[in-house]
């Protein structure tokens, strides 16, 4: 048998959230120096055996990492969720339109498959200005 395909989010190295770990993350986002599972488990009406099962999966996904101080656990995310969207939206667009790149999404919206330099040069200097603020 063939190695099975790897969906497109796990070329980033994360997997993609249930909704439920969704809201899990939405509290840990908040608190990007961490929380502790108390805090954390504060927030939701499942049982606590469902909470840890929830934060294992999410920990198994890659989002987040575990510190032990004393006989409590703090959960720190490992991307922000500005990351984690970005990842998203990169993993639909190579996954729905075979498009790896800013220049290969713009192309496509103007309805060729490459840029040209010149466009290319607008693009990243738009780009840049956005940056710059």
């Amino acid at each position: 048998m063939g190695k099975k395909a790897q969906k497109p989010i796990e070329e980033f190295g994360i997997k993609k959230l249930s909704k439920t770990e969704l809201e899990f993350m939405k509290i840990i986002w908040a608190h990007p120096d961490g929380i502790s599972s108390e805090e954390l488990y504060a927030n939701f009406s499942q049982a606590l055996g469902t909470k840890t099962t929830i934060l294992h999966r999410i920990t198994e996904k890659g989002l987040v990492n575990i510190v032990q101080k004393g006989r409590h656990y703090f959960y720190m995310p490992k991307i922000s969720k500005l990351e984690y969207e970005q990842i998203l939206i990169k993993a639909k667009l190579r996954k729905e339109f075979d498009i790896g790149s800013l220049e290969g999404m713009i192309a496509a919206f103007c309805g060729r498959t490459k840029l040209s330099e010149e466009e290319l040069r607008k693009v990243q200097q738009l780009l840049q200005e956005l940056k710059n603020g």
